[in-house]
């Protein structure tokens, strides 16, 4: 359990912290395993910061929208949802191909994210895309069926995005012509206006198609009639043919016509037809010879095809009967041969063509009566590829030279069986040959290769044997020739032919050399001895190369070889006597080397007294650490460094004692640095944590408040200690990078809410500018308040704004103003034209006595009045409206007739009376319609009709 701790893997930690360290330092995503070690980590581990250190170190769109999707942490998968959000609107490093976006809204359903997206997307297929996808939230995203979009969610779109293609898409989308004439005035594109009005023109044309059709018809028919002048039949059959087509295609669209018409058409059809016949009647029997002919050759090709292949089959029938040794019945196959015969002759082919195939059913006769020869060539062929199969193929040179002729001889053998056997030869023995041919072509083809390389080096040996002989360099020529010798023997013997005389000349010189060796020896010896005598008269100044020119001369001496017999002994002796004085001086050298070397014992002594003192100033006992005596880590790392240092330039010592002393040295020092090492592991857990902390301000939202708190952090990292050389810098560029993505974040941040804010008040000052040019020119009241319902749309959007946009809030609460008093006289204006269009009908259904609901102006009435009218004319009882129209009178304050003051008066109290007792208002308008269903209207309430309709105009 114990070595179970020490061997697990950072990553595994319990420390998050250092399972976050692993991550960014220990774990590559180039190496599959540890990929998947971060794969793991980011999908399965129980801390928030080490699945997002996961997730950032894998840093693909793929695995941000996978946990986005299925991480079962809410805040990792939210923060991989923004991550997610942030690559597909381009604001993220990893970007996207516009097929991948497309991909995404097609396989999810974040309709507040589309649409938030789509206020920001530029590119056309991705405001399709999205606009579909919200406009048809329960419908399959499949951009291959036509959509049933509102005209004017439509309409909306085509103002709000200025793009080409966006627009085009709009128009494939609508079918309706006031709908496109919509379009086409809001229209600010030439291209995208020409598309309107060709669309128009088409939906025209739909409508006119009748007209075209008929001409179309006439026309075909027009063309039929011509065809009588046609010379050439096969050309008339041909248009013929293709204006039946056509006609048709048209008979499939008879139906917009009648059925008088449809029959004219088709009995002018008729008629054309049945002339065309009898005009054509000899070339159409002439034609009919010419089909007879094509016939006949078809007929002939299919004969040739037949008799080919039945040949075939004889072929490899008889071919399979040979080698599989059958009996043949000769007989049969004379019978069969004659049958053949017979259809050649009796077939339509020409007396070339049947002479052709009767010279193949010969051949086939010969081959019967030559079965025996045929039948041991097959023999003899599959003994060969049986003898063969047992030759293995050559896996060395000497393979290969060996059995190069015994693989020709076969070879040569086949080719005479083959031959022989009049192409009776079964595929699997001839495909077996092949085989062996290729295998063994194949097999030393780089026996060939490595046989040509030796014979080249080969080469090279003898020359080098040539150069070193012409150098004088003897004994190493007699070296390089044993060796070219041996790769002599080793190649084939065409090889060797070629470099024959090459080598002959220099086996005969090698073996002069080494007659001559004694005498060459003797005298270059000498030299050598009295080269060695000038360095024991005048010893090198450095003793070093005094003792390296000894090895040199002694070298030198081994490889002359023997001098003459009576010399070699003597001149040995007198060699070795010079070597050895010729060192003395070295070896005093060597001695004053090894005092040295004492004298840096010492001082490496004196450096491990001041190792001990290092050492003794942390504390050691239980007491001093209860004390909690304070250690100045940055000074005792200073001096430990220092005495490191003095030790490695200390000098040499002897290299056993060195062992020793260093091994002492290091064990003094290593609670030290010990206790450095921890001291550095906790500064790198504190600056761990801190980058830790960092990433996660890097991940915040609220990007100002970050930086005031990143800021904070830098103070805590300047009052940490030191983390070790290792890991100090990277600890620094990792914290100094979170920083710099901070702040960058906020500059970026505050450049796209500026851009963004700029963006937004032109696009929402254009909104504006759009719909007061659309109804610039409206006057009635259901276009007034769309009007007033799109300002409202569009200023609740400019209110939802930040910062505020106050100047354009200012202009749509004014434009809001002049609109509603626009309306609001608009009504007015309709009210009165109601009551002058209700007046008028009372008076003309009084005057006519045809009825309230048969007057033109009971057309133009809403559906209030309307019904009224209708149950006005259904009154048959006569009413009194004297009492009512004063009561109008009072209501509305205007003056009664002088002669009824007194009735006014009494009508007022009772009014009065009625307001007092009931407390509710009276309407005006509803009284007057009391005082219309008081009973049949007739001539005599004209007058009252008169007296009331000032109260109302």
């Amino acid at each position: 359990m114990i070595f179970s701790k020490f061997l697990k893997k950072k990553w595994q930690h319990k420390n998050s912290t250092v399972r976050v360290e692993a991550i960014n330092s220990s774990l590559s995503i180039d190496e599959p395993e540890q990929r998947e070690i971060i794969e793991a980590l980011a999908a399965n581990d129980d801390n928030e910061n080490v699945r997002r250190a996961a997730l950032i170190k894998l840093n693909s769109y793929q695995s941000w929208l996978t946990h986005s999707q299925e991480n079962n942490m809410v805040k990792v998968k939210q923060y991989a949802g923004k991550k997610v959000c942030a690559i597909l609107t381009d604001q993220d490093t990893i970007k996207l191909s516009e097929q991948d976006k497309l991909t995404y809204i097609k396989n999810t359903n974040d309709y507040s994210f589309f649409e938030t997206w789509l206020k920001t997307a530029e590119e056309a297929n991705l405001i399709i895309t999205l606009f579909e996808k919200i406009a048809n939230k329960t419908q399959a995203n499949d951009l291959s069926n036509k959509l049933t979009l509102k005209p004017q969610v439509l309409v909306n779109l085509f103002s709000l995005k200025q793009n080409a293609e966006v627009q085009n898409y709009i128009i494939s989308k609508v079918d309706d012509l006031d709908t496109l004439e919509k379009l086409k005035k809001k229209s600010q594109q030439l291209e995208v206006t020409q598309r309107l009005t060709d669309k128009i023109a088409k939906l025209h044309y739909a409508i006119e198609q009748p007209i075209v059709l008929c001409k179309k018809i006439n026309l075909v028919l027009a063309k039929l009639q011509a065809l009588k002048d046609q010379y050439d039949y096969k050309e008339y059959l041909d248009k013929r043919e293709s204006l039946n087509t056509e006609w048709q295609a048209l008979i499939a669209e008879l139906s917009a016509f009648d059925t008088a018409e449809n029959n004219d058409f088709i009995d002018k059809h008729q008629t054309i037809t049945v002339q065309l016949d009898k005009l054509f009647a000899t070339k159409a029997e002439q034609h009919v010879q010419d089909e007879i002919a094509r016939e006949l050759s078809d007929a002939k090709q299919k004969s040739r095809i037949h008799f080919d292949k039945t040949l075939a089959i004889i072929d490899q029938t008889l071919t399979t009967s040979i080698f599989e040794n059958d009996d043949i019945e000769e007989q049969q196959y004379q019978t069969l041969f004659d049958k053949l015969t017979s259809e050649i002759i009796a077939s339509v082919l020409t007396k070339e063509e049947q002479n052709s195939f009767i010279a193949k059913i010969c051949q086939q006769q010969q081959k019967l009566q030559q079965l025996p020869e045929i039948a041991q060539s097959v023999s003899d062929a599959t003994h060969l590829i049986s003898k063969v199969s047992q030759l293995a193929m050559p896996t060395t040179v000497a393979e290969m030279n060996e059995r190069q002729t015994v693989y020709q001889d076969w070879l040569g053998e086949w080719t005479n069986a083959e031959k022989n056997s009049a192409g009776a030869l079964p595929d699997s023995i001839k495909n077996a040959a092949n085989e062996i041919q290729r295998n063994w072509r194949q097999a030393v083809k780089p026996l060939q290769q490595a046989q040509k390389q030796e014979f080249s080096v080969t080469q090279k040996k003898l020359h080098d044997v040539k150069r070193l002989i012409a150098s004088g360099k003897y004994n190493a020529a007699f070296g390089v020739f044993k060796k070219a010798k041996q790769l002599f023997n080793a190649l084939s013997e065409q090889q060797q032919n070629r470099i024959q005389k090459d080598y002959d000349s220099l086996s005969e010189k090698i073996a002069d050399l080494a007659d001559w060796e004694h005498y060459i020896a003797t005298p270059r010896k000498q030299q050598l001895l009295a080269d060695i005598k000038t360095i024991v008269e005048t010893p090198l100044d450095n003793p070093n190369e005094q003792a390296e020119k000894v090895k040199q001369y002694r070298k030198t001496w081994n490889s002359l070889g023997h001098a003459d017999d009576d010399e070699e002994q003597k001149l040995n002796t007198e060699f070795n006597q010079l070597c050895e004085t010729a060192f003395t001086p070295c070896r005093l050298f060597f001695a004053e080397q090894e005092k040295l070397r004492a004298q840096h014992l010492l001082t490496r002594q004196g450096f491990m007294e001041q190792a001990t003192l290092l050492a003794n100033k942390l504390p050691s006992t239980t007491e001093d650490i209860d004390q909690n005596i304070v250690v100045d880590f940055k000074a005792l790392e200073v001096e430990l460094n220092q005495v490191v240092k003095q030790w490695q330039s200390a000098g040499q010592v002897d290299r056993a004692i060195y062992q020793e002393i260093n091994q002492q040295f290091n064990n003094v020092l290593q609670p030290v640095k010990s206790a450095i090492k921890v001291y550095h592991d906790e500064n790198k857990e504190i600056k761990q944590q801190l980058i830790g902390t960092a990433k996660q301000l890097l991940e915040q939202d609220d990007v100002f408040k970050a930086v005031n708190q990143v800021k904070t952090l830098q103070t805590q990292w300047r009052n940490t200690g030191y983390s070790g050389a290792k890991v100090e810098n990277k600890l620094w560029q990792t914290f100094r990078k979170i920083n710099d993505d901070i702040f960058t974040k906020r500059d970026q941040q505050s450049a796209i809410e500026k851009s963004a804010s700029t963006a937004k008040t032109a696009e929402l000052e254009l909104a504006l500018q759009t719909l007061e040019a659309q109804f610039s020119t409206i006057n009635q009241l259901q276009e007034l308040q769309d009007f007033e319902q799109a300002l409202q749309v569009l200023y609740h959007e400019v209110t939802q704004q930040k910062p505020k946009m106050v100047k354009l809030e200012k202009q749509i609460i004014a434009k809001e103003k002049s609109l509603a008093k626009k309306i609001v006289d608009c009504k007015q204006a309709n009210e009165k034209q109601q009551w002058r269009y209700l007046f008028t009908a009372l008076e003309q259904g009084v005057a006519s006595e045809a009825g309230f609901t048969e007057q033109g102006e009971y057309q133009h009435l809403n559906t209030f009045w309307q019904k009224k009218l209708k149950e006005l004319t259904n009154k048959e009882q006569l009413a009194n409206r004297a009492e009512a129209t004063l009561e109008l009178e009072i209501l509305s304050g205007i003056p009664s007739p002088s002669e009824l003051q007194q009735s006014r008066m009494a009508v007022q109290v009772n009014l009065m009376q009625t307001q007092m007792s009931s407390g509710a208002p009276i309407d005006l308008e509803d009284k007057f319609s009391q005082w219309l269903m008081l009973g049949k209207f007739d001539q005599q309430d004209i007058a009252y009709l008169n007296r009331v309709k000032p109260i109302f105009q």
